[in-house]
């Protein structure tokens, strides 16, 4: 494992600019961009979503899906993604069985600075986002860093939930 990514995951600040970290954002977005051409009943999407994702099994997404690695998305089971989905997934993203998110969703598992000389610089902060089995989020839901969401949960449209949510 690459040093940068040991900083990452124990949720120090690290340089976006990184050039390893670089390099994997671009193959996610050539990905992505690859995914996005194809109808939705196309089956080379599976492929590309192997490849890019391979620590989901049993995925569907739907139009316009971006990630900023893939590979940082793991999923117990199986997961439907609506159109539009967005996962920032610097930090884990982990996803319990029967998960379903609705369309325009965000998923994010980084923090940026405060101070705009840092953010400037690239600065960001990874936090996991754990969602349990048996969660469905409703269009338009946002999930903050850090976020745990237990099983058998319903978000409703248009929240944003954070890691105060359910304590």
């Amino acid at each position: 494992m690459h040093p940068i990514w040991q900083s990452i995951y124990a949720g120090k600040w690290y340089s976006t600019h990184a050039k390893p970290l670089r390099k994997l954002r671009i193959q996610a977005k050539q990905a992505c961009w690859q995914l996005n051409q194809l109808d939705t009943d196309d089956h080379r999407r599976e492929e590309l979503l192997r490849q890019l994702c391979p620590h989901m099994h049993s995925v569907a997404v739907g139009q316009d899906f971006y990630c900023d690695y893939g590979f940082n998305i793991h999923c117990k089971g199986s997961a439907l993604f609506g159109d539009r989905t967005v996962v920032l997934d610097a930090g884990l993203v982990k996803l319990g069985n029967n998960f379903k998110a609705g369309n325009a969703v965000v998923i994010c598992a980084l923090h940026h600075p405060k101070d705009s000389e840092k953010r400037a610089q690239g600065l960001q902060r990874a936090q996991s986002v754990i969602i349990g089995n048996n969660v469905t989020l409703a269009d338009n839901v946002t999930i903050l860093p850090g976020a745990v969401i237990p099983d058998n949960t319903m978000i409703s449209e248009r929240e944003v939930v954070s890691p105060r949510t359910f304590v």
